[in-house]
C-alpha cells in the first residue's frame, strides 16, 4: 500500500521532470556528431596564436592573399575558449562542448515559457518542435560560434518575456551586460538589439494605444505601466547598442554585421550569395540537394497556424521577432537554425493551447491523453532515429572522413616550407596543421577578401587554363585539393596532372597533392599504372576497414578522379565489386569515354529514371545527344541541368559551346 501511494507522486515528478531530461537527451544526441566544418580549425589557429603573442590578433597572419590586412576578428573569444577545450579533451571535447551548449540554450528556451508552460501543454510542444526541428537541421549543428549566438539568443528571450511576466524592470540591465560577452564572441550579435528593438516597438506601439481596442495582447503585465515599461525597454536597446562596439576592434566591430548582412542579400552580381553554399536561400538550395531544406516549408506552416490560433491572444513582439528570423532564414540557408530556435518556443506558447482546447471541445477526457501520446510517439520516433544516427558515426576524436586533407598535410609536414594553393574550405585546416611555414592562398574567412577576389579564385576552378597566369604571379610550391565535397576542382586536378609543371606525389582518391617540379628530383604518382592504383586502393581499404560505407565512397572517389584524368580502364578497377549509388552514373561515363554511347545513355536513363534532377546524368545525356548531332536534344538537356543546378559548370560550358557554334 505504501508503493501505491508513491505513484502519485512520482508520476507528479515525472510530468515535472520528464520532458526535461527529453530535451537534454534529445538535443544532446542529435548534435552528437564528428567535426564536418572546415571554420574550426583556423578559429583553433587564431586562439593557439593569441595564447602565444599574449594579444588578439589584429591583422591575418595566416594566409597569402590576405597577409597583413586589418581583421575584425569578433570571434575571439570563442577561439580562445575553443583552443583551452581542444588542448584539455581534443577534438571529442569539443563535440561534447557544442552538445552542452546547445542543451543549455534549449533549457534557457523552455524556461522562457514559465509555469503555465507545463499546465497548458505549451512546454512538452516546445520540446518535441525543437527536437524534431533541430534533427531536421542537423547539418547546420556545427562546431562553430553561433554556438554561442544560438546561447545568447535564448537569454535574451528570457530575460524578456520574464520582465514582460512579472514586470521586473531592472533585469533588463543584464541585456548590456550579455551583449558585451555576445560581441565579442560573434559578428551575429547584432542580433541582440534587434530582438530587443521588436520588444522595443510592440511595447511603443501598445503605449500609444492607451488602452484603446488593440488586435494585440498586452506587452507586459498589468501592475508595470505601459509607457514606463517601453521607456526600460529603449533604455536596454540603447545599451546594447553602445556595448556591441566594447571590443577590441573599435569602430570595425560595428560596421562588420552590416557587411556580412549585405553579402546574404541574393542577387547575381553578389558572389557570396551564390557561390557560398551556406548563403543560398533555402527554396533555391532545395533544387540541387535533392530536398535538404524539405522540412522548412512544414515549420512555416506550423508557425502560420500557431499566429492564425492565437487570435487576439498574439503578442506583436513575438510576430516582430518570428518575421524577422522568417526573412533570415529565407535570404539565407545558414539562417535556417535560428528560425527554428527561436521559433519552437513561441509557436508552442500559441499552438499547444489552441489545441489543448480544440480537443477538449469534442472530448475533454481524451484531449490530455492524446497530447501526451502524440507527444511521445514523435518524440520516441525522432531519438531514437538520432541515436542509431550518432552510433553509426565515426570518431568523435577525428574530422568527419575526406572534408580535410589529412594526409596531404602529413605529407607536406615533412617537406620544404612553402605557400599552398588549396580549396577554401580547406585551407583552415592547413593553418592549424602546418602554420608559419606553409600559408594557404585562401581560406574561408571572405570577410577579408574582396569580391573581385574571390570572383578570381573561383574562376579558376571554372576555367583551369587561367591557373598558369595565376601561378606565375604567386609561384606557389604546393597545390592541395579535394576530389569531391565539393566536386568542382576535378577540371583543375586533371589541368595540373597533365601539366609538366607539376608532379602529383599523393593521393588517395578523396585529396591530391601536387608539387612543383622544379622543387623535386623524385617521380610523381603515375596513376595509368595499375600497380599505383592497386596501392592507392589498398591503403583507402586499410584507412576505412571499419565501415562499409566509407571504403564505397572512398573507391566512388577514387574511380571519379581517374575517369576525370581519362584513365578509364584504372577507373574500372577501382570500382569493381563496389555497390554504391554513384557508381551507376560513373559508369556511364565511362562506358561514354570508352565509346559505347548506347551503354552509357542505360545507364545514365537508369540514372535519371532514379532521381529525375540528377545534374550528372542529365549533362551526359547531352553529351552523348550532341555526339549524334542531335543539337536541339542537347540544348535541352543541358537547359533541364542548369534549372536544378544554375551553377554546374560542365552543364554551362557545354551550353556555352554550343551556343558559340550556333553564332
Amino acid at each position: 500500500m505504501a508503493g501505491m501511494g508513491r505513484l502519485p507522486v512520482l508520476g507528479a515528478r515525472f510530468r515535472r521532470y520528464g520532458p526535461l531530461a527529453v530535451l537534454m537527451g534529445g538535443v544532446g544526441i542529435i548534435a552528437l556528431a564528428p567535426s564536418a566544418d572546415g571554420d574550426i580549425w583556423w578559429h583553433l589557429a587564431a586562439g593557439r596564436e593569441m595564447v602565444a603573442r599574449g594579444s588578439v590578433l589584429v591583422n591575418d597572419p595566416f594566409s597569402v592573399s590576405a597577409a597583413g590586412r586589418p581583421w575584425v576578428d569578433v570571434h575571439w573569444l570563442f577561439q580562445l575558449v575553443a583552443f583551452v577545450v581542444y588542448r584539455a579533451a581534443g577534438l571529442a571535447g569539443l563535440v561534447w562542448g557544442k552538445c552542452a551548449l546547445l542543451v543549455a540554450g534549449a533549457l534557457v528556451l523552455g524556461a522562457t515559457l514559465g509555469r503555465r508552460g507545463r499546465v497548458d501543454g505549451s512546454h512538452a510542444a516546445f520540446v518535441t518542435l525543437l527536437v524534431v526541428a533541430l534533427f531536421s537541421a542537423r547539418s547546420l549543428l556545427l562546431l562553430r560560434p553561433v554556438l554561442f549566438t544560438l546561447l545568447f539568443l535564448a537569454l535574451f528571450v528570457f530575460v524578456l518575456e520574464t520582465v514582460g511576466r512579472r514586470g521586473k524592470l531592472s533585469a533588463l540591465w543584464a541585456l548590456p551586460a550579455l551583449q558585451v560577452l555576445w560581441a565579442n564572441f560573434q559578428g551575429l550579435s547584432a542580433l541582440g538589439p534587434a530582438v530587443v528593438g521588436a520588444y522595443v516597438l510592440a511595447a511603443g506601439a501598445g503605449a500609444l494605444r492607451d488602452g484603446r481596442p488593440w488586435p494585440f495582447a498586452a506587452e507586459a503585465a498589468p501592475s508595470v505601466a505601459r509607457a514606463r515599461h517601453a521607456k526600460a525597454l529603449v533604455l536596454a536597446v540603447l545599451g546594447c547598442g553602445v556595448a556591441c562596439g566594447i571590443t577590441p576592434f573599435g569602430p570595425g566591430a560595428f560596421a562588420l554585421p552590416l557587411k556580412l548582412a549585405l553579402r546574404l542579400v541574393p542577387a547575381t552580381d553578389n558572389v557570396y550569395s551564390y557561390a557560398v553554399a551556406e548563403n543560398v536561400p533555402p527554396f533555391l538550395l532545395e533544387q540541387t540537394t535533392g530536398g535538404e531544406f524539405w522540412h522548412l516549408k512544414w515549420f512555416l506552416g506550423a508557425l502560420a497556424l500557431a499566429m492564425l490560433a492565437a487570435g487576439r491572444r498574439l503578442r506583436l513582439s513575438h510576430a516582430l521577432v518570428l518575421l524577422g528570423f522568417t526573412v533570415l532564414a529565407l535570404l539565407s540557408n545558414r539562417n535556417v537554425l535560428l528560425l527554428y530556435w527561436l521559433g519552437s518556443p513561441l509557436a508552442a506558447l500559441y499552438l499547444a493551447p489552441a489545441v489543448r482546447r480544440w480537443l477538449r471541445a469534442r472530448s475533454a477526457a481524451l484531449a490530455g491523453p492524446a497530447l501526451i501520446a502524440v507527444n511521445a510517439a514523435v518524440l520516441c520516433l525522432v531519438v531514437s532515429t538520432a541515436s542509431v544516427a550518432a552510433a553509426r558515426e565515426t570518431s568523435l576524436s577525428e574530422p568527419t572522413p575526406f572534408r580535410v586533407p589529412v594526409e596531404s598535410a602529413r605529407r607536406l609536414a615533412q617537406l620544404t616550407p612553402g605557400d599552398v594553393f588549396t580549396a577554401d574550405h580547406q585551407g583552415g585546416y592547413l593553418i592549424w596543421q602546418l602554420y608559419p611555414g606553409f600559408r594557404p592562398y585562401m581560406d574561408s574567412r571572405l570577410v577579408l577578401r574582396s569580391a573581385d577576389e574571390f570572383q578570381e579564385y573561383l574562376g579558376l576552378a571554372e576555367a583551369p587554363a587561367r591557373f598558369d597566369a595565376f601561378q606565375a604571379r604567386h609561384r606557389f610550391s604546393y597545390v592541395v585539393l579535394p576530389t569531391a565535397y565539393p566536386d568542382r576542382y576535378l577540371g583543375l586536378i586533371a589541368h595540373l596532372y597533365r601539366n609538366p609543371e607539376w608532379k602529383l606525389i599523393y593521393t588517395d582518391g578523396a585529396e591530391v597533392l601536387f608539387i612543383r617540379a622544379d622543387l623535386s628530383s623524385e617521380v610523381g604518382v603515375n596513376l595509368a599504372d595499375s600497380r599505383e592504383v592497386e596501392r592507392v586502393i589498398a591503403e583507402s581499404e586499410r584507412r576505412h576497414s571499419a565501415s562499409l560505407e566509407l571504403r564505397a565512397a572512398a573507391r566512388v572517389q577514387l574511380g571519379r578522379l581517374l575517369a576525370t584524368l581519362g584513365e578509364v580502364q584504372q577507373a574500372e578497377r577501382a570500382l569493381t565489386g563496389v555497390e554504391h549509388p554513384d557508381v551507376r552514373a560513373l559508369r556511364a561515363r565511362l562506358l561514354f569515354a570508352t565509346g559505347d554511347g548506347a551503354g552509357a545513355e542505360r545507364l545514365a536513363r537508369r540514372a535519371l529514371a532514379a532521381d529525375r534532377n540528377d545534374v550528372r546524368s542529365l549533362s551526359l545525356l547531352a553529351r552523348i545527344a550532341l555526339a549524334r548531332g542531335e543539337a536541339a536534344s542537347g540544348a535541352h538537356l543541358l537547359k533541364r541541368a542548369l534549372v536544378v543546378d544554375p551553377f554546374d559548370a560542365e552543364a554551362g560550358d557545354l551550353l556555352s559551346q554550343l551556343q558559340e557554334s550556333e553564332r
